[in-house]
């Protein structure tokens, strides 16, 4: 061979274009806004179609609409309180918190009674002052209530 730098494809046809930004974009938005980087690319029991590729979904300038893991609200509902729920339902409270309230209440339905009580005491050690002061009236709130259905 006398040349070094041959080239085989010296016009560069049937070479690959770069999508831009916006055409992603716009396959984001039309897809459902649960989905994660995983399910644009097939990777998940979501969707298996490729959309995009690994290198396109890690492009600084997208909006992914969702991240992490899904949750499942079939769950959560099953291990909350009804007050949690009517919050909820309401608006006064978010998913982060039924969330956090749901998972407080299958650890604390999981444990005997004995546990509970040892995990309560450890609890209220290291409560401060003002701590105290809310749970003193959250607990003659509840007595009260209490008294007054009976």
């Amino acid at each position: 061979m006398s040349k070094k730098d041959f080239n085989r494809n010296p016009v560069g046809n049937n070479q690959w274009i770069l999508r831009t930004d916006e055409e992603l974009q716009k396959i984001i938005d039309s897809k459902p806004r649960n989905w994660t980087k995983k399910d644009f690319r097939g990777e998940t029991k979501l969707n298996k179609i490729k959309y995009l590729t690994r290198k396109e979904t890690d492009r600084p300038g997208l909006k992914f609409y969702h991240s992490g893991k899904r949750i499942n609200m079939r769950n959560i509902l099953k291990h909350s309180t009804e007050e949690s729920i009517e919050q909820f339902k309401k608006g006064e409270i978010d998913v982060g918190i039924l969330k956090n309230r749901a998972s407080t209440k299958k650890i604390r339905d999981e444990m005997s009674e004995k546990e509970k009580s040892e995990y309560d005491k450890k609890i209220y050690a290291n409560l401060s002052e003002k701590q105290l002061d809310e749970k003193r009236k959250r607990q003659k709130k509840w007595y009260y209530n209490q008294r007054d259905k009976v």
